[in-house]
Protein backbone atom coordinates (compact mmCIF):
# COMPACT_ATOMS: atom_id res chain seq x y z
CA UNK A 1 0.00 0.00 0.00
CA UNK A 2 1.20 3.29 -0.85
CA UNK A 3 1.85 6.25 1.46
CA UNK A 4 2.34 8.99 -0.79
CA UNK A 5 0.67 7.64 -3.92
CA UNK A 6 -2.82 6.54 -4.45
CA UNK A 7 -4.59 4.06 -2.06
CA UNK A 8 -7.56 3.03 -4.18
CA UNK A 9 -7.05 0.07 -6.54
CA UNK A 10 -5.24 1.26 -9.82
CA UNK A 11 -7.64 3.23 -12.62
CA UNK A 12 -8.07 1.24 -15.97
CA UNK A 13 -5.53 2.87 -18.35
CA UNK A 14 -7.41 3.67 -21.96
CA UNK A 15 -4.49 5.33 -23.96
CA UNK A 16 -7.15 6.96 -26.55
CA UNK A 17 -8.05 9.09 -23.67
CA UNK A 18 -4.66 10.74 -23.42
CA UNK A 19 -4.05 11.45 -27.79
CA UNK A 20 -1.56 14.68 -26.88
CA UNK A 21 0.47 12.63 -24.31
CA UNK A 22 1.36 9.21 -26.01
CA UNK A 23 -1.62 7.34 -24.73
CA UNK A 24 -0.33 7.98 -21.45
CA UNK A 25 -2.46 10.35 -18.26
CA UNK A 26 -0.60 12.55 -16.37
CA UNK A 27 0.56 10.82 -13.10
CA UNK A 28 2.76 12.20 -9.70
CA UNK A 29 6.88 11.71 -10.77
CA UNK A 30 9.15 11.53 -8.12
CA UNK A 31 9.59 15.50 -7.64
CA UNK A 32 5.98 15.89 -6.33
CA UNK A 33 6.60 13.06 -4.20
CA UNK A 34 9.24 14.17 -2.40
CA UNK A 35 7.90 17.62 -2.68
CA UNK A 36 4.88 16.63 -0.81
CA UNK A 37 6.67 14.33 2.15
CA UNK A 38 8.68 16.99 2.76
CA UNK A 39 6.01 19.75 2.85
CA UNK A 40 3.16 17.66 4.90
CA UNK A 41 5.66 17.13 8.20
CA UNK A 42 7.13 20.61 7.81
CA UNK A 43 3.27 21.83 8.24
CA UNK A 44 2.34 19.44 10.86
CA UNK A 45 4.81 20.34 13.00
CA UNK A 46 3.59 23.71 13.78
CA UNK A 47 0.68 22.76 15.27
CA UNK A 48 2.37 20.04 17.58
CA UNK A 49 5.82 21.82 18.59
CA UNK A 50 4.50 22.89 21.64
CA UNK A 51 3.96 19.17 23.03
CA UNK A 52 7.49 18.98 21.57
CA UNK A 53 8.54 21.35 23.98
CA UNK A 54 6.67 20.53 27.29
CA UNK A 55 8.07 16.71 26.58
CA UNK A 56 12.11 17.97 26.30
CA UNK A 57 11.54 19.86 29.63
CA UNK A 58 9.93 17.33 31.56
CA UNK A 59 12.24 14.21 30.58
CA UNK A 60 15.12 16.86 31.38
CA UNK A 61 13.84 17.52 34.51
CA UNK A 62 14.03 13.64 35.56
CA UNK A 63 17.50 14.12 34.53
CA UNK A 64 17.85 16.73 37.26
CA UNK A 65 15.75 15.12 39.56
CA UNK A 66 17.79 12.03 39.72
CA UNK A 67 21.47 14.35 39.96
CA UNK A 68 19.49 15.85 43.21
CA UNK A 69 18.87 12.43 44.72
CA UNK A 70 22.23 11.07 44.61
CA UNK A 71 24.22 13.59 46.29
CA UNK A 72 20.95 14.60 48.75
CA UNK A 73 19.98 18.09 48.09
CA UNK A 74 16.49 19.12 47.23
CA UNK A 75 15.28 18.62 44.54
CA UNK A 76 13.27 21.10 43.36
CA UNK A 77 10.01 20.55 41.10
CA UNK A 78 9.69 22.74 38.21
CA UNK A 79 6.49 20.93 35.46
CA UNK A 80 4.12 18.16 37.92
CA UNK A 81 2.89 17.57 34.81
CA UNK A 82 2.79 17.69 31.00
CA UNK A 83 -0.67 19.95 31.08
CA UNK A 84 1.52 21.87 34.10
CA UNK A 85 4.53 22.14 31.74
CA UNK A 86 2.37 23.67 28.57
CA UNK A 87 0.98 26.33 31.68
CA UNK A 88 3.95 27.60 32.83
CA UNK A 89 6.10 27.92 29.62
CA UNK A 90 2.98 29.69 28.58
CA UNK A 91 2.29 31.92 31.75
CA UNK A 92 5.82 32.76 31.65
CA UNK A 93 7.10 32.83 28.42
CA UNK A 94 4.26 33.31 26.08
CA UNK A 95 3.32 31.75 22.79
CA UNK A 96 7.18 32.25 21.58
CA UNK A 97 7.92 29.78 24.16
CA UNK A 98 6.10 27.12 23.57
CA UNK A 99 6.90 27.68 19.68
CA UNK A 100 10.94 27.58 21.55
CA UNK A 101 12.92 25.36 18.50
CA UNK A 102 9.96 26.14 15.84
CA UNK A 103 12.73 26.88 12.67
CA UNK A 104 14.89 24.47 13.36
CA UNK A 105 11.74 21.55 14.06
CA UNK A 106 10.55 22.92 10.63
CA UNK A 107 13.77 22.12 8.70
CA UNK A 108 14.29 19.02 10.59
CA UNK A 109 10.66 17.68 9.86
CA UNK A 110 11.05 19.01 5.94
CA UNK A 111 14.94 16.93 5.59
CA UNK A 112 14.02 13.77 7.40
CA UNK A 113 10.95 13.28 5.75
CA UNK A 114 12.21 13.47 2.43
CA UNK A 115 13.92 10.85 2.86
CA UNK A 116 11.78 8.57 5.08
CA UNK A 117 8.28 8.92 3.78
CA UNK A 118 9.87 9.77 -0.16
CA UNK A 119 12.09 6.79 -0.18
CA UNK A 120 9.40 4.57 1.40
CA UNK A 121 7.29 3.73 -1.75
CA UNK A 122 10.41 3.39 -4.28
CA UNK A 123 12.26 0.84 -1.65
CA UNK A 124 9.21 -0.73 -0.77
CA UNK A 125 8.63 -1.67 -4.51
CA UNK A 126 12.44 -2.56 -4.49
CA UNK A 127 12.08 -5.38 -2.27
CA UNK A 128 8.20 -6.61 -3.14
CA UNK A 129 6.88 -6.83 -6.73
CA UNK A 130 3.53 -5.30 -6.33
CA UNK A 131 1.73 -7.57 -9.06
CA UNK A 132 2.72 -10.50 -6.02
CA UNK A 133 0.03 -8.62 -3.98
CA UNK A 134 0.43 -7.18 -0.47
CA UNK A 135 3.52 -6.79 1.21
CA UNK A 136 3.93 -8.58 4.79
CA UNK A 137 4.40 -6.73 7.84
CA UNK A 138 8.31 -7.49 7.76
CA UNK A 139 8.72 -5.85 4.51
CA UNK A 140 7.00 -2.80 5.83
CA UNK A 141 8.89 -2.85 8.61
CA UNK A 142 12.62 -2.87 6.62
CA UNK A 143 11.40 0.00 4.31
CA UNK A 144 10.39 2.30 6.92
CA UNK A 145 13.22 0.88 9.41
CA UNK A 146 15.91 1.76 6.23
CA UNK A 147 13.74 4.81 5.14
CA UNK A 148 14.32 6.33 8.79
CA UNK A 149 18.12 5.93 9.02
CA UNK A 150 18.13 7.69 6.14
CA UNK A 151 15.68 10.84 7.88
CA UNK A 152 18.01 10.78 10.96
CA UNK A 153 21.21 11.39 9.56
CA UNK A 154 20.12 14.06 7.48
CA UNK A 155 17.94 16.20 10.29
CA UNK A 156 20.35 15.60 12.74
CA UNK A 157 21.85 18.80 13.56
CA UNK A 158 18.54 20.30 13.54
CA UNK A 159 17.56 17.55 15.59
CA UNK A 160 20.36 18.71 18.25
CA UNK A 161 19.52 22.47 17.90
CA UNK A 162 15.73 22.09 18.21
CA UNK A 163 16.29 19.72 21.81
CA UNK A 164 18.85 22.92 23.19
CA UNK A 165 16.56 25.56 21.61
CA UNK A 166 13.47 24.10 23.71
CA UNK A 167 15.48 23.31 26.62
CA UNK A 168 15.98 27.50 26.99
CA UNK A 169 14.40 28.81 29.92
CA UNK A 170 15.01 30.85 32.81
CA UNK A 171 14.33 31.20 36.71
CA UNK A 172 12.08 28.68 38.95
CA UNK A 173 11.31 26.62 35.31
CA UNK A 174 14.75 26.36 34.34
CA UNK A 175 15.78 22.67 33.63
CA UNK A 176 18.92 21.23 32.39
CA UNK A 177 21.96 22.78 31.01
CA UNK A 178 21.73 26.46 29.64
CA UNK A 179 23.75 26.70 26.44
CA UNK A 180 22.97 30.49 25.86
CA UNK A 181 22.25 30.49 21.98
CA UNK A 182 20.05 33.06 20.66
CA UNK A 183 18.86 31.28 17.78
CA UNK A 184 19.08 28.40 15.07
CA UNK A 185 21.82 29.87 13.23
CA UNK A 186 23.88 30.98 16.71
CA UNK A 187 23.62 27.42 17.98
CA UNK A 188 24.80 25.62 14.30
CA UNK A 189 27.66 28.02 14.04
CA UNK A 190 28.57 27.82 17.77
CA UNK A 191 28.45 23.64 17.71
CA UNK A 192 30.08 23.96 14.25
CA UNK A 193 33.40 26.44 15.69
CA UNK A 194 33.37 24.11 19.27
CA UNK A 195 33.28 20.72 17.82
CA UNK A 196 32.80 20.78 13.58
CA UNK A 197 30.86 18.45 11.87
CA UNK A 198 30.80 16.13 14.33
CA UNK A 199 29.53 18.24 16.81
CA UNK A 200 26.81 18.55 14.73
CA UNK A 201 25.90 14.90 14.06
CA UNK A 202 26.58 14.50 17.67
CA UNK A 203 24.13 11.44 18.80
CA UNK A 204 23.13 10.38 15.91
CA UNK A 205 23.55 7.25 16.47
CA UNK A 206 20.53 7.28 19.05
CA UNK A 207 18.47 9.27 16.41
CA UNK A 208 19.32 6.66 14.05
CA UNK A 209 18.08 3.43 16.31
CA UNK A 210 15.04 5.65 17.81
CA UNK A 211 14.03 5.64 13.64
CA UNK A 212 14.90 2.41 13.29
CA UNK A 213 11.82 1.59 15.74
CA UNK A 214 9.78 4.89 15.27
CA UNK A 215 9.52 4.91 11.19
CA UNK A 216 9.58 0.87 11.37
CA UNK A 217 6.50 0.50 12.91
CA UNK A 218 5.01 4.48 12.45
CA UNK A 219 5.11 3.52 8.25
CA UNK A 220 4.38 -0.15 8.45
CA UNK A 221 1.11 0.42 11.08
CA UNK A 222 -0.19 3.65 8.70
CA UNK A 223 0.38 1.69 5.35
CA UNK A 224 -0.98 -1.77 6.27
CA UNK A 225 -4.53 -0.27 8.46
CA UNK A 226 -4.52 1.90 5.41
CA UNK A 227 -4.61 -1.14 3.18
CA UNK A 228 -7.04 -2.94 5.18
CA UNK A 229 -9.78 -0.43 5.61
CA UNK A 230 -9.90 0.30 2.17
CA UNK A 231 -9.42 -2.99 0.90
CA UNK A 232 -11.31 -4.94 3.74
CA UNK A 233 -13.63 -2.43 4.74
CA UNK A 234 -14.59 -0.57 1.49
CA UNK A 235 -13.46 2.74 3.18
CA UNK A 236 -12.63 5.55 1.13
CA UNK A 237 -9.62 7.59 0.76
CA UNK A 238 -9.86 10.75 2.12
CA UNK A 239 -9.20 12.73 5.03
CA UNK A 240 -11.08 10.99 7.68
CA UNK A 241 -9.17 7.63 6.56
CA UNK A 242 -5.79 9.61 6.40
CA UNK A 243 -6.76 10.99 10.57
CA UNK A 244 -7.61 7.71 11.52
CA UNK A 245 -4.51 5.52 10.63
CA UNK A 246 -2.05 8.28 10.95
CA UNK A 247 -3.37 8.57 14.74
CA UNK A 248 -3.61 4.91 15.45
CA UNK A 249 0.51 4.80 13.87
CA UNK A 250 1.60 7.22 16.00
CA UNK A 251 0.31 5.43 19.26
CA UNK A 252 2.34 2.42 18.36
CA UNK A 253 5.25 4.65 16.99
CA UNK A 254 5.34 6.31 20.51
CA UNK A 255 5.49 2.99 22.44
CA UNK A 256 8.44 2.17 20.24
CA UNK A 257 10.25 5.60 20.62
CA UNK A 258 9.75 6.48 24.03
CA UNK A 259 12.72 4.67 26.13
CA UNK A 260 15.52 5.73 22.97
CA UNK A 261 13.60 9.39 22.77
CA UNK A 262 14.81 9.98 26.53
CA UNK A 263 18.37 9.00 26.34
CA UNK A 264 18.37 11.08 23.46
CA UNK A 265 17.08 13.87 24.76
CA UNK A 266 19.70 13.64 27.95
CA UNK A 267 22.29 12.92 25.38
CA UNK A 268 22.10 15.99 23.40
CA UNK A 269 21.53 18.27 26.07
CA UNK A 270 23.76 17.66 28.47
CA UNK A 271 27.26 19.86 28.40
CA UNK A 272 30.42 19.15 27.02
CA UNK A 273 34.10 19.82 27.94
CA UNK A 274 37.19 19.47 25.01
CA UNK A 275 33.98 17.92 22.77
CA UNK A 276 33.40 15.14 25.61
CA UNK A 277 29.97 14.47 27.28
CA UNK A 278 30.41 15.81 31.17
CA UNK A 279 27.00 13.15 32.19
CA UNK A 280 27.05 10.44 29.02
CA UNK A 281 30.08 9.11 27.21
CA UNK A 282 27.96 7.61 24.35
CA UNK A 283 24.40 6.74 23.47
CA UNK A 284 24.96 3.15 25.19
CA UNK A 285 26.26 4.82 28.10
CA UNK A 286 23.12 6.69 28.65
CA UNK A 287 20.92 3.69 28.15
CA UNK A 288 23.18 1.99 30.59
CA UNK A 289 23.13 4.87 33.46
CA UNK A 290 19.56 5.76 33.21
CA UNK A 291 18.43 2.27 33.73
CA UNK A 292 20.83 1.82 36.77
CA UNK A 293 19.82 5.12 38.43
CA UNK A 294 16.49 5.40 37.31
CA UNK A 295 14.75 1.94 36.37
CA UNK A 296 13.42 0.83 33.95
CA UNK A 297 10.07 3.21 34.12
CA UNK A 298 12.52 6.20 33.28
CA UNK A 299 12.27 5.37 29.83
CA UNK A 300 9.27 6.26 29.43
CA UNK A 301 9.08 9.71 31.13
CA UNK A 302 7.59 12.46 28.97
CA UNK A 303 5.53 9.29 27.71
CA UNK A 304 2.16 11.40 27.59
CA UNK A 305 3.37 15.01 25.86
CA UNK A 306 5.49 13.00 23.57
CA UNK A 307 2.24 10.79 22.29
CA UNK A 308 0.61 14.83 22.23
CA UNK A 309 3.10 15.66 19.88
CA UNK A 310 3.47 12.58 18.03
CA UNK A 311 0.10 11.37 18.13
CA UNK A 312 -1.46 14.64 16.52
CA UNK A 313 1.46 15.14 14.45
CA UNK A 314 1.64 11.97 12.84
CA UNK A 315 -2.18 12.15 12.16
CA UNK A 316 -1.67 16.02 10.75
CA UNK A 317 1.17 15.01 8.51
CA UNK A 318 -0.70 11.81 6.65
CA UNK A 319 -3.79 14.30 6.50
CA UNK A 320 -1.98 17.11 5.19
CA UNK A 321 -0.07 14.60 2.81
CA UNK A 322 -3.40 13.02 1.70
CA UNK A 323 -4.93 16.94 0.85
CA UNK A 324 -1.59 17.30 -1.27
CA UNK A 325 -2.00 14.15 -3.04
CA UNK A 326 -5.27 14.15 -3.91
CA UNK A 327 -4.90 17.29 -4.87
CA UNK A 328 -2.16 17.45 -7.18
CA UNK A 329 -3.62 14.40 -8.61
CA UNK A 330 -6.89 15.97 -9.13
CA UNK A 331 -5.43 18.82 -10.81
CA UNK A 332 -3.51 16.36 -13.31
CA UNK A 333 -7.15 14.49 -14.08
CA UNK A 334 -8.34 17.95 -14.94
CA UNK A 335 -5.72 18.60 -17.09
CA UNK A 336 -5.87 15.02 -18.83
CA UNK A 337 -9.47 15.62 -19.53
CA UNK A 338 -8.91 19.49 -20.55
CA UNK A 339 -6.06 18.27 -23.40
CA UNK A 340 -8.60 15.28 -24.35
CA UNK A 341 -11.89 16.94 -24.59
CA UNK A 342 -10.20 19.49 -27.01
CA UNK A 343 -8.52 16.93 -29.37
CA UNK A 344 -11.63 15.07 -29.45
CA UNK A 345 -13.68 18.92 -30.36
CA UNK A 346 -12.41 18.94 -33.61
CA UNK A 347 -14.27 22.26 -34.07
CA UNK A 348 -13.26 24.18 -31.42
CA UNK A 349 -16.87 25.10 -30.70
CA UNK A 350 -16.39 23.44 -26.88
CA UNK A 351 -19.49 20.93 -27.53
CA UNK A 352 -18.51 16.88 -29.02
CA UNK A 353 -21.56 16.81 -31.32
CA UNK A 354 -22.80 13.15 -32.39
CA UNK A 355 -19.96 12.98 -35.09
CA UNK A 356 -17.03 14.19 -32.82
CA UNK A 357 -18.25 11.98 -30.50
CA UNK A 358 -17.96 8.93 -32.64
CA UNK A 359 -14.47 9.63 -33.41
CA UNK A 360 -13.71 9.76 -30.03
CA UNK A 361 -14.97 6.30 -29.25
CA UNK A 362 -13.01 5.24 -32.49
CA UNK A 363 -9.86 6.40 -30.95
CA UNK A 364 -10.84 4.72 -27.71
CA UNK A 365 -12.77 1.58 -27.81
CA UNK A 366 -10.66 0.09 -30.82
CA UNK A 367 -11.56 -2.26 -33.38
CA UNK A 368 -9.66 -5.52 -32.54
CA UNK A 369 -9.26 -6.50 -36.47
CA UNK A 370 -12.52 -7.05 -38.45
CA UNK A 371 -14.96 -7.04 -35.18
CA UNK A 372 -18.32 -8.18 -36.85
CA UNK A 373 -20.91 -5.45 -35.89
CA UNK A 374 -18.45 -2.83 -34.89
CA UNK A 375 -19.84 0.45 -36.27
CA UNK A 376 -23.18 -0.61 -34.92
CA UNK A 377 -21.55 -1.08 -31.54
CA UNK A 378 -20.21 2.28 -31.89
CA UNK A 379 -23.42 3.45 -32.34
CA UNK A 380 -24.81 1.59 -29.43
CA UNK A 381 -22.27 3.30 -27.06
CA UNK A 382 -22.43 6.84 -28.67
CA UNK A 383 -26.10 6.74 -27.49
CA UNK A 384 -25.75 5.03 -24.35
CA UNK A 385 -22.94 7.77 -23.45
CA UNK A 386 -25.44 10.05 -24.97
CA UNK A 387 -28.20 9.47 -22.24
CA UNK A 388 -26.08 8.98 -19.42
CA UNK A 389 -23.84 11.76 -20.00
CA UNK A 390 -25.90 14.56 -22.18
CA UNK A 391 -27.80 16.11 -18.97
CA UNK A 392 -29.44 18.93 -20.97
CA UNK A 393 -30.65 17.05 -23.93
CA UNK A 394 -28.96 18.71 -26.53
CA UNK A 395 -27.00 15.66 -28.33
CA UNK A 396 -23.99 17.19 -27.21
CA UNK A 397 -21.33 16.97 -24.70
CA UNK A 398 -20.31 19.99 -23.65
CA UNK A 399 -17.12 20.77 -21.44
CA UNK A 400 -19.17 20.31 -17.83
CA UNK A 401 -20.50 16.97 -19.04
CA UNK A 402 -17.10 15.31 -20.27
CA UNK A 403 -16.22 13.71 -16.78
CA UNK A 404 -19.48 11.73 -17.34
CA UNK A 405 -18.50 10.83 -20.78
CA UNK A 406 -15.32 9.44 -19.24
CA UNK A 407 -16.61 7.81 -16.78
CA UNK A 408 -18.94 5.68 -18.89
CA UNK A 409 -16.27 5.14 -21.52
CA UNK A 410 -14.50 3.62 -18.91
CA UNK A 411 -17.18 1.62 -17.84
CA UNK A 412 -17.62 0.19 -21.64
CA UNK A 413 -13.94 -0.71 -21.95
CA UNK A 414 -13.81 -2.42 -18.78
CA UNK A 415 -16.80 -4.22 -19.83
CA UNK A 416 -14.65 -5.12 -23.30
CA UNK A 417 -11.72 -6.39 -21.21
CA UNK A 418 -14.17 -8.85 -19.55
CA UNK A 419 -15.69 -10.23 -22.28
CA UNK A 420 -12.37 -10.86 -24.32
Amino acid sequence: MSVTGGATKPQLAIPGLYPQRGGKPRSLGAFESFTMSAMAPAGAVIFTNPFDTAKVRLQLQGEQLRKAAKTGAPAPVAYKNSFDTIYKIYTQEGIKGLQKGLTPAVLREGSKNLFRIGMFDPILTMMHDPVKGKPPAWKRMVAGSLCGVMGAVSCNPFELVKTRLQSSSKGAISVGHQHGYTGTWHALSSIFKEDGVRGLYRGSVLSMGRSVFGSGSNLAAYSMLKDHLITEKQWKDNAWLDMVCGMSSGIISCICMNPIDVCRTRYYNQPYEGGKGLLYSNGFDAIKKIAKNEGPTAFYKGFFPHFLRIGPHFCLTFVFLGILRRGCTDFYSYLDMRDSFAAFDKDGNGMLDESELKDALHSVVQDRGGERGYEAMIDSYADRIMESADVDHDHMISSKEYPAFIKEVTAIVGERQIKR
